[in-house]
């Protein structure tokens, strides 16, 4: 199951025109992989969620939501019907009521399940500069029990960082970088919306060979786990697949970022703090 996440403000029409042209090629590429038992339409389902933000900062919608589904011609009536890029108000916007909005849509429990969020903005709460809410929008869940609650239902975010807009907001890649590391995601850096299907396609590649991983090493996982340090189960079970020969698809982007120590301790909090407001309590730098 293949969830995107859109933001459909003002700038962001570039990378919903690359969605939409490219998602004969992303669905093939996923139905195509080794990862998948067959190349049958129904092994992959794409749902879509929308969003823009809160009012008084817009006034048109919140979110907006297509379900699953898995006959192609279904997904292209779904991203016609997408409205187009508008609006948004302050810098940061709805990001965290579409992640809410993720939860309840109609996955499938026997099956990889990845969300992928496209976006040039923070949420709301985190310390970004111009934030109308800046302890976050009152009513909406706190963004990391929502990664946590995304965990606990084996979905993985990804973060498609629309740049260079998005280093622009203070705490902005740190909070991502955090974000999806609760869910064994990835962030990854987009400077042109030509080259989204690459993206798209190499977070869901990536999260079916990790899976593959831990269903052929999941006894192995469980006898070692409880009695070794991380670091040695880590290096045994690379030593077992150099000995199987077995390998796992990973994206490779372009490093553009430049990550200080205080930058990688300020992911390490965003990952593990308890809500925003503790995070921002415990941030090294302000960035």
């Amino acid at each position: 199951d293949l969830l995107f996440i859109l933001d459909l403000t003002g700038s962001q029409q570039p990378y919903i025109d690359s969605v939409k042209s490219s998602i004969n090629t992303i669905c093939a590429e996923i139905l195509g992989s080794d990862h998948l038992n067959s190349a049958h339409p129904g092994n992959l389902r794409v749902a879509f969620i929308g969003f823009r933000d809160h009012y008084p900062q817009e006034d048109s919608f919140v979110t907006r939501q297509w379900d699953f589904v898995s006959d192609i011609a279904r997904i292209h009536a779904n991203l016609r019907s997408l409205p187009g890029a508008d609006g948004g108000g302050d810098g940061p916007e709805a990001s965290t009521a579409a992640l809410a909005r993720a939860l309840t849509m109609g996955w499938r429990n026997d099956c990889n399940k990845v969300a992928v969020l496209v976006s040039d903005a923070p949420p709301h709460g985190i310390g970004s500069q111009g934030d109308y809410w800046p302890h976050g929008v009152p009513g909406v869940p706190d963004p990391l029990d929502l990664a946590r609650e995304m965990l606990q239902k084996k979905i993985t975010l990804h973060f498609v960082a629309c740049e260079p807009s998005l280093s622009r907001f203070h705490n902005a890649l740190d909070f991502y970088r955090g974000l999806t590391r609760i869910t064994a995601g990835i962030v990854v850096p987009l400077l042109d919306a030509r080259v989204m299907s690459t993206c798209i396609i190499g977070s869901a590649l990536e999260s079916l060979a990790i899976q593959d991983l831990v269903n052929e090493y999941r006894e192995t996982l469980e006898e070692l786990v409880p009695s070794r340090e991380p670091s040695l189960v880590v290096k045994y079970l690379h030593a077992l697949m150099r000995v199987r020969g077995r390998t796992a698809d990973q994206l490779i982007m372009e490093n553009i970022y430049a990550m200080s120590d205080d930058r990688k301790e300020n992911v390490e909090i965003w990952s593990s703090a308890r809500n925003l407001a503790d995070a921002k309590a415990r941030l090294r730098v302000s960035l």
